[in-house]
């Protein structure tokens, strides 16, 4: 038979300490109360028993303790979890109230978009009846420019005929006193009579001539070739040697140019025409 010491030792090697005090007390009284009817081999058996229970205790505790550690561990992932959503869902509540600070300025500035438009309208509208109105006031002053046309060119007309009638009763005048004057002053005999008429020049051109005549001079046949201005000047002059002279002196052997006017532009153009070779009449003279 097991004493109590014996036992003790046998049970402290397989179960807790707290637990090794009840399995003796009670292993001790079964051993007393059975001794007559269990012998000592059922002992064993039933000692055995209990060891593999406690095994068997033991392992699912190891289970029970790796599953604790496991649920911890996934406690802290789901605690990680957590942080990083929370810390998420400040993100999104940042992101979201910027995104609403963005909205409320886009808003505004909509507003002050549609503000500007409205303005804007108003000064197109202002814009287009300006526009209007300048379009009507070109179109009058249109209307009044075309008239001073008309009108300009009517007096052009009406300028040109007077200036016409004018440089033909000069002319017409030169014709009926020049023979006699040429005649005074150049010894120049004009045969037939001084007229308008057209020459061709070197150039096979027709060329209008105010004053046109035959004449003679110390036995020598001259051509009398003149124009007549209502004032003369000296760029008046130049044109009729560059125009008329140049271009019909080349025809004939000896040229008389004269120039016949109602006064001169300034007083130096009487000496410019001489110094040129044209002799000068005025109307007062004729």
């Amino acid at each position: 038979m097991l004493n109590t010491s014996d036992l003790k030792r046998k049970l402290e090697g397989a179960f807790p300490e707290d637990q090794v005090a009840t399995l003796t007390e009670v292993l001790l009284e079964y051993q007393a109360g059975l001794a007559t009817s269990v012998d000592m081999q059922d002992l064993k058996d039933a000692v055995k028993a209990l060891t593999g229970a406690q095994a068997r205790t033991e392992t699912r505790m190891e289970e029970l303790t790796e599953a604790q550690v496991r649920t911890e561990k996934r406690m802290e992932e789901l605690t990680e979890a957590q942080a990083r959503t929370e810390k998420r869902m400040e993100e999104l509540t940042e992101a979201q109230a910027r995104t609403e600070k963005q909205v409320k300025e886009l808003t505004e500035a909509q507003v002050r978009t549609e503000k500007r438009m409205e303005e804007l309208a108003v000064v197109q509208t202002r814009t287009e009846e300006r526009l209007g109105y300048l379009t009507e006031a070109q179109t009058r002053t249109e209307k009044t420019l075309n008239k001073l046309v008309l009108d300009h060119d009517d007096t052009r007309k009406q300028f040109g005929g007077l200036s016409n009638t004018v440089g033909y009763t000069l002319e017409n005048a030169a014709y009926r006193t020049l023979p006699a004057l040429l005649e005074t002053d150049y010894d120049i005999t004009v045969q037939g009579t001084l007229k308008r008429t057209y020459l061709r020049d070197n150039r096979g051109r027709s060329v209008e001539v105010n004053i046109f005549g035959r004449g003679n001079k110390n036995g020598r046949d001259v051509i009398i070739l003149g124009e007549s201005k209502s004032q003369l000047s000296a760029n008046h002059i130049d044109h009729f040697i560059s125009n008329r002279l140049a271009h019909l002196k080349p025809l004939f052997e000896n040229v008389f140019p004269l120039l016949v006017t109602h006064m001169t532009s300034s007083e130096d153009v009487e000496a410019y025409a001489k110094e040129r070779g044209i002799a000068l009449y005025y109307s007062y003279q004729l």
